[in-house]
């Protein structure tokens, strides 16, 4: 059975108009988001044939509140009904539950600050159980930042948590911002780059590396989360509805990248170990970096 789109409650005139409103980078947050909620809604039953699938079947229904106010209805049936729609869900489904696991290990182990660079919706703050103590910096534009404190502010977090306004385009101001909000660049941090570099350019995403490894101490950590280029030609084939796709360069290159921006390499979880994990076809085209500050 296959799913379909459900029905936004505050669909309407303001939901286009907001949506008209975001920038290319800002709408692809809300079409992340949409694939995020679909992947959280899968079952066995969903699939159409047996097979072992051991992705986490994570139930999140705080997307669904910021969906309901971001994403016209219209919209979300057209990206339903992408033919790319089953891998794009898969390669969010297990790159989510990677880099989940990746961080909670790595605040269990004692690093207490985590900064999620263009955090678009994500829902970790209140999805994940956080060690005490842990505060969770949310960076990205004001607007995807105002619109999920309006869905999502009533409800607790389940660690300390801070939005941040800036953009990876603007890295240097970017981490004075985050800087300006508490974050204690003398102490390690967790940093998640998920689905970042995908829509940057290689010289920026250099930059972003660059930055990233000046702004933090040693002993911090970062994941970073690599599409096969091969996506971004079946996305750009078969996608029907918006997608944000740059010309960016493939995994190992964008991993030479951040180590020559003075990163040390500690595992880089390979397309083939995820899909035997997990029992899945992702095509070769997830590549996930778990990288240490020297």
């Amino acid at each position: 059975m296959a799913l379909t789109a459900s029905p936004a409650r505050g669909a309407g005139r303001d939901t286009c108009a907001l949506w008209s409103a975001f920038s290319s980078v800002e709408a692809e947050a809300a079409v992340n988001a949409l694939r995020r909620w679909r992947c959280s809604l899968v079952s066995l039953a969903d699939l159409g044939h047996v097979r072992r699938r051991q992705l986490p079947s994570a139930h999140d229904p705080y997307i669904r509140l910021v969906l309901d106010r971001c994403l016209p209805p219209e919209v979300e049936e057209k990206l339903c009904s992408e033919p790319v729609d089953r891998l794009v869900q898969d390669i969010i489904s297990v790159r989510t539950s990677v880099v989940d696991e990746t961080v909670l290990h790595w605040t269990t182990g004692g690093i207490k600050q985590v900064v999620l660079i263009g955090s678009g919706y994500d829902t970790r703050a209140w999805r994940l159980r956080w060690p005490s103590n842990t505060c969770v910096y949310e960076i990205d534009a004001a607007i995807i930042q105002s619109q999920k404190m309006i869905a999502l502010g009533d409800i607790q977090p389940r660690c300390a948590r801070v939005s941040v306004s800036g953009s990876v385009s603007h890295t240097a101001a970017m981490l004075r911002s985050l800087r300006a909000c508490g974050f204690d660049a003398s102490r390690p941090v967790a940093l998640v780059v998920e689905g970042v570099v995908e829509q940057m350019l290689p010289e920026p995403a250099s930059e972003l590396f660059a930055q990233l490894s000046l702004g933090c101490c040693s002993g911090s950590r970062m994941v970073v989360t690599m599409s096969d280029c091969r996506l971004k030609h079946l996305v750009r084939r078969h996608g029907r509805a918006y997608h944000l796709v740059e010309d960016y360069e493939a995994p190992g290159l964008m991993l030479n990248r951040a180590i020559n921006a003075g990163w040390q390499d500690d595992e880089l979880v390979l397309p083939g170990l995820m899909e035997n994990r997990f029992d899945v076809d992702l095509h070769g085209c997830l590549y996930i970096a778990k990288l240490l500050k020297p």
